[in-house]
């Protein structure tokens, strides 16, 4: 009887779940999902230990076997797999299964931490947002999913912010969002002047209303000049009445609670397609479940249709894309890595022990799909990272695929 190989791609990813196996191959973005038969999963199952080198021995028995035969075939096609006939059994093809490595350690940042050293933690930090105050168009619970202004009136201390702001500082600091009327609040020409000193992308998300009802102390303010401004519009709003105002430092978002908003907002395309930085983002609202069941969550078809690298899916493994490297002050002082979750301190603390306590205690920058049910289905890793939809539904999973 000859003895034959069969060898995985180093870009081929390799999950079993139940009686269900499926192959992601990253370079070319193609999958193929399959029924476990004994034999399949016993194959399956080699491939899957390490020192096989995701290589696995097969027999004549097997590549004459119709369903083994269609299931190599399959992989083949894709670019997934490949079979080597009757190579002496010593020259073994290699391998490399793709595994995640985390080379950024807990313990290191622990010994470091113990021994008053290093602060590279801190690089971990990318972006802040700040509530600097609310705004009387705001909402006390949208800010839970998105950066959307609140309602309340507390006002953020300047001084504090730019304390806070100023020892956040790293290489790795990129982006900083504004959220609120930033016209009501004190001093903020000075405010946002101290921060355009360091060359950061600074982002302003402010309610239209707020926007147009000071659009005279825009024109004459200096700032201006620094930022970037992200207008949130709710239903019904006449999307012409901005059509004037808008330029390339301004963008729109169009929030939606239903699909007669989203239609609303489609058929004024004629208008939209004249403003350039333009989008419609979904909002729940506690009455608008169905909408986001039959709009928002995600089904087998665009779960097969994914497009991600190898590297967009060892870090779905290891943390949580949407909220990693991101922390939020709100106007109160409180600090949070996601607002849905516990805080991690105030403003009067170092940015340095706020990162740290995130990487040992925290809820938010490594929240995965390691939880049921996502845990036990197939899809675990190409599905996005968990998000405040999620919270804000009360549902770990946005798809119909596992209940």
């Amino acid at each position: 009887m000859e003895k034959h190989w069969f060898t995985l791609h180093p870009d081929a990813f390799l999950w079993i779940k139940g009686d269900i196996g499926l192959v992601y191959q990253a370079e070319n973005k193609a999958g193929l999902r399959f029924s476990l038969s004994d034999r399949i999963e016993d194959i399956c199952r080699q491939l899957l230990m390490t020192e096989n080198l995701y290589t696995v021995g097969l027999t004549d028995e097997d590549l004459y076997d119709p369903e083994m035969s269609h299931w190599m075939n399959s992989l083949i096609n894709i670019h997934a797999g490949r079979l080597f006939r009757n190579i002496d059994f010593e020259k073994r093809p290699v391998s490399l299964m793709p595994i995640l490595k985390v080379q950024d350690k807990k313990e290191r940042y622990v010994w470091q931490h113990h021994h008053e050293v290093g602060g590279e933690i801190l690089q971990n930090l990318h972006e802040l947002s700040l509530y600097l105050n609310g705004s009387e168009y705001g909402n006390n619970e949208y800010f839970r999913q998105i950066l959307f202004p609140l309602k309340d009136c507390q006002v953020s201390d300047k001084s504090k912010v730019e304390s806070f702001f100023r020892n956040s500082i790293n290489p790795f600091l990129s982006n900083i969002n504004i959220v609120g009327n930033v016209f009501s609040y004190p001093d903020f020409g000075e405010l946002i002047n101290y921060i355009s000193q360091f060359s950061i992308q600074c982002t302003i998300y402010m309610m239209v209303q707020d926007f147009l009802e000071n659009m005279q102390r825009l024109k004459e303010s200096n700032w201006r000049y620094y930022v970037q401004m992200n207008i949130l519009i709710e239903p019904a709003f006449d999307i012409r009445l901005l059509q004037q105002v808008v330029d390339n430092s301004v963008s729109l978002t169009a929030l939606v609670f239903s699909e007669d908003d989203y239609i609303q907002y489609t058929s004024q395309l004629e208008v939209i397609s004249t403003i350039r930085n333009f989008k419609i983002i979904p909002l729940y609202n506690k009455q608008n479940l169905v909408f986001f069941e039959t709009k928002v969550y995600m089904d087998i078809k665009e779960l097969e249709a994914i497009d991600l690298s190898k590297s967009d899916i060892f870090m779905r493994q290891a943390l949580n894309t949407l909220d990693f490297g991101r922390l939020t002050i709100m106007p109160d002082g409180y600090v949070y890595a996601n607002v849905n979750m516990p805080c991690l301190g105030t403003i009067n603390d170092s940015p340095y022990s706020i990162v740290y306590k995130e990487f040992m205690e925290g809820d938010s920058w490594f929240n995965i799909r390691d939880q049921k049910p996502c845990k036990d289905c197939i899809y675990q890793w190409l599905c996005p990272s968990p998000s405040n939809y999620e919270n804000a539904i009360g549902r770990f999973n946005l798809c119909h695929i596992k209940n």
